[in-house]
């Protein structure tokens, strides 16, 4: 009984369910006088795991063939071989996928640092470059303090992505789609658009651009003229006006709302008049803002290639008076 069966290796010819060898291996005496190691016989990569053979815990039986395997395949040279031929080969193969799976996490980490520190490296010369131009012009320390927030802020926001300059390098047809995509929604909350073409609206959101305002910054003054439209995305702004009593009106504007309509009533009024509209209110930032700004001359471009849209007399008198 306590004689010890052929072993079960790579390339046995012994049925494993032979009734024989299950009685065998159900002895528990059995199987620990196998073990025992009296002849000093090496087990060579699988001496950490003769001690399951004997465990009943079915937890650690699963558990440390796991951490052994994980083990194995994150280090090297930890393996030691009998003169088995095929176990000789079993390591030299375990081995190769640990070099292979540790080659590509290598990688990997490698290409994940070059696209995060080469941003990185970008934006410190860019600001060497600035803090240089300040020092230059000999800037008050208050102005340079807001460039500076100012980067920051656009950094934070966007990841030093330039969006502007990545939709511009693409195919005319690609980019006409991407911002109708992405300005429609808040292009149609002007009453006057909403009545438009899909023709208009395209050239319209093909026309607007990115823009970024840091926390506190003022956009434009009661008075200033109009430069552009602006149609938030992304934060608020405080848009105050003095009534004639000299109380101060102020509402906030947040994503979905627009600003510089004015400039809707100047290009459709006749006889036009060059000089841009004064603004009715002062826009401060309450925090960063994103926006897409539809600069004067495009509002006038639009207005004026695409007169015909705004022929129906409700609308244009909506508008004019």
């Amino acid at each position: 009984m306590l004689a010890c069966e052929d072993p079960i290796y790579y390339g046995t010819t012994g049925l494993v369910r032979d009734r024989t060898r299950l009685l065998w291996g159900d002895n528990k005496q059995v199987r620990s006088a196998c073990l025992e190691n009296d002849d000093n016989f090496d087990f060579g990569a699988y001496k950490w795991t003769v001690q399951l053979v004997t465990n009943e815990s079915r937890l650690e039986k699963i558990l440390f063939p796991i951490f052994w395997g994980l083990m194995t395949l994150s280090t090297f040279g930890n393996l030691e071989s009998t003169t088995d031929c095929l176990e000789v080969v079993f390591i030299i193969i375990v081995l190769t996928t640990g070099l292979l799976l540790v080659t590509m996490l290598i990688g990997n980490i490698k290409v994940f640092l070059h696209a995060t520190t080469s941003k990185k490296q970008a934006m410190q010369l860019k600001m060497r470059n600035i803090e240089w131009w300040m020092r230059r012009r000999h800037l008050p320390p208050a102005f340079k303090q807001r460039v500076r927030n100012y980067e920051r802020q656009r950094w934070a926001a966007m990841r030093g992505v330039d969006e502007c300059e990545m939709i511009r390098n693409l195919p005319e047809g690609l980019r006409r789609d991407i911002k109708y995509h992405l300005c429609l929604d808040l292009v149609r909350q002007v009453p006057l658009f909403q009545h438009m073409d899909n023709l208009v609206l395209e050239n319209i959101c093909d026309r607007v651009k990115s823009l970024i305002f840091t926390k506190g910054e003022t956009i434009t003054r009661e008075g200033d003229p109009v430069q552009r439209m602006l149609f938030i995305v992304r934060g608020h702004l405080q848009s105050s006006q003095v009534l004639r009593d000299g109380l101060e009106s102020c509402c906030m504007l947040g994503p979905g709302n627009f600003s510089g309509d004015e400039l809707l009533s100047w290009c459709l009024r006749r006889p036009f008049v060059e000089r841009l509209p004064p603004s009715s209110s002062t826009l401060v930032t309450l925090e960063t803002t994103e926006a897409f700004g539809l600069e004067s001359e495009d509002v006038k471009y639009v207005t004026q290639h695409f007169r015909y849209t705004l022929a129906t007399p409700k609308l244009f008198f909506q508008w004019v008076i």
